[in-house]
């Protein structure tokens, strides 16, 4: 009886469990923490915006738990439309059970092409139980 209802606990876990990308953002001295959830459709995901100078957009794909493709993308905003500074993509990128810092892209510097700003950010992809 106690193997089932340790069987029983370990699989309710891991339906519940969901995956999340946690981002970190260093710009002009203010940090910022933003949190992307999973979609099926790539144009579901929005871009946001860091220090009025930069826009960030993560899309996270997935289906059934499991997560299949990371892009990131970042942008440099000029008075007529957004500069494409970096795209990463992760394809079935690992989802760790903590959070560790930085884990899926390390920590990554960019620099506006025209003030020479500097945008620090790293994110890491860990499950979540509610």
């Amino acid at each position: 009886m106690k193997f089932f209802i340790c069987a029983l606990c370990l699989f309710v876990t891991q339906v519940w469990a969901s995956p999340q990308l946690q981002c970190d953002f260093e710009l002009n001295g203010d940090s910022e923490t933003h949190v992307f959830k999973p979609v099926t459709d790539p144009y579901l995901a929005e871009s946001i915006d860091i220090g009025e100078r930069f826009r960030f957009k993560a899309v996270v794909l997935a289906s059934n738990n499991q997560v299949d493709l990371v892009n990131l993308y970042v942008s440099y905003q000029t008075r007529r439309q957004p500069m494409i500074l970096q795209h990463s993509k992760f394809i079935k990128p690992p989802v760790l059970k903590n959070s560790e810092s930085n884990s899926l892209t390390g920590r990554v510097a960019l620099y506006s092409p025209f003030l020479g700003k500097e945008l620090v950010y790293g994110c890491s992809l860990f499950e979540v139980t509610p």
